[in-house]
């Protein structure tokens, strides 16, 4: 997965519509979000599947506190390419898993607190995770951000930036693959990409027309500041 420049996930598709849209605009993942219960994108296993079928870029299947066997059943019948944990995995599961379907992409996400609230001991629980998840075979993680809310703590699809430079420690650190979630639009994108250096970009509310949908303006506004990020440092790294 890990190429020179920026891969891009669009996450959130709840149709066909928007599904050929981002495949148009140029990313590179779509990510249908499946029995997420806080969530308004969120898509039962039928009509999630339904998206998955003959896509013309990978599918990403967003879970959240399904178990082991859950999970098997979905990559059986949505057979996606990616499966992205939005709650923790055990290590055991994440290996097992990847012995069953070594053909799927296993990513999860991490999620950082608000800025400005991370001690040093968050920060060495953030780089162990990445240790270990590394080591039981995850393909790549997202750093996303953590909100509190009056229902409780929500977990990705906040729409709000977590700590860049933290994200940054983590991204020069890794093991794996990272990409950068939370809060990030057409208007920042650049700012993320050039604090942060990710593998990859995930957002859903940064290029919405309104929840659930995506709108085309955006979207390709936020692929042609990506691309340009990508030409511009690739030249400077040429000529440096």
């Amino acid at each position: 997965m890990k190429r020179d420049g920026c891969r891009v996930k669009i996450c959130g598709i709840s149709c066909l519509e928007d599904r050929e849209l981002v495949y148009k605009a140029g990313a590179d993942y779509f990510g249908v979000i499946i029995d997420v219960p806080y969530s308004p994108r969120r898509l039962g296993i039928e009509a999630a599947a339904d998206l998955f079928k003959n896509a013309p870029l990978p599918g990403v299947a967003l879970v959240f506190q399904q178990n082991k066997e859950q999970i098997k059943q979905l990559v059986e019948h949505c057979q996606p390419q990616v499966v992205q944990f939005l709650s923790p995995v055990s290590l055991e599961s994440l290996y097992e898993l990847k012995e069953s379907f070594p053909t799927v992409g296993w990513w999860q996400s991490l999620f950082l607190p608000p800025a400005g609230t991370v001690s040093q001991a968050d920060l060495n629980n953030l780089q162990q995770q990445l240790r270990d998840l590394a080591e039981a075979g995850a393909d790549a993680v997202i750093l996303d951000t953590v909100v509190k809310t009056s229902a409780g703590m929500r977990f990705g699809g906040t729409g709000q930036t977590s700590d860049w430079e933290l994200a940054r420690s983590l991204v020069d650190n890794s093991p794996l693959p990272v990409f950068l979630a939370g809060g990030i639009n057409p208007s920042n994108v650049r700012n993320a990409l050039d604090i942060v250096h990710p593998d990859g970009i995930d957002l859903c509310s940064g290029v919405e027309a309104e929840p659930g949908r995506k709108d085309p303006k955006k979207l390709f506004e936020l692929l042609g500041e990506i691309r340009k990020w990508e030409k511009e440092n690739t030249e400077r790294v040429r000529y440096k």
